[in-house]
């Protein structure tokens, strides 16, 4: 298997939703010292060159440097993350792309670099950890963006649609035995929705960082 050239993989942050269970916008609350968005993208940074942000309101990402920004390439009421998926993918220069959520404040490197080394001629590389997808931590190519759009017109929001029901695009999985031969664990996956799983998450991330 060739390894893919990390130069020509682009990396997309999702950071169009709602937030409606949190009350705020998730991916500027703080963590230490940063927004979990800062974080994010600064983790990022560590392997990719391109870096794209798709959002409806780039000002209030001012703080940001060395990204592009880009809005949702649809309206809709409902700020859906398949949708944000779908720009990004489009949006990337290279037929690949890194897809995560802006509340994703402990993304590992290790695991990142491995799914790069690791994709082959898949169309989709996803965790599949404890049962359960990680779509807003997999790489996609731009041969899924038809079988997208596909869903969205048909109102079908669920990203993990996307794996199941088109037999044109090859996934391939990264199980729970990579995580552990890797020694990484699954909060590299966690993100936060409610107030309190920020609280709870705060309160494990020192104040210096």
């Amino acid at each position: 298997m060739i390894k893919m050239d990390k130069k020509r993989i682009s990396a997309v942050v999702l950071a169009g939703g709602n937030s409606t269970r949190m009350g705020q916008n998730k991916a500027l609350l703080e963590l230490g010292s940063k927004t979990i968005i800062e974080r994010v993208v600064e983790i990022l940074k560590t392997t990719f060159e391109e870096i794209i942000i798709v959002t409806n309101t780039p000002k209030v990402y001012s703080m940001l440097k060395d990204v592009r920004f880009v809005p949702d390439c649809f309206e809709s009421r409902e700020k859906k993350s398949i949708i944000g998926l779908y720009t990004g993918i489009f949006e990337a220069e290279n037929n690949y792309a890194f897809v995560v959520a802006c509340d994703m404040p402990f993304l590992n490197t290790d695991l990142i670099n491995y799914m790069i080394d690791n994709i082959g001629d898949e169309d989709i590389l996803v965790p599949y950890i404890n049962g359960y997808y990680q779509p807003l931590h997999a790489i996609y190519n731009k041969n899924c963006l038809r079988s997208i759009r596909t869903l969205i017109d048909s109102k079908n929001y669920k990203i993990i649609d996307l794996f199941n029901y088109f037999d044109n695009l090859k996934v391939r999985k990264i199980n729970d035995e990579i995580l552990d031969r890797l020694n990484i664990t699954d909060s590299c996956f966690l993100n936060m929705n409610t107030y309190q799983e920020y609280i709870n998450i705060k309160k494990t991330c020192p104040s210096d960082k």
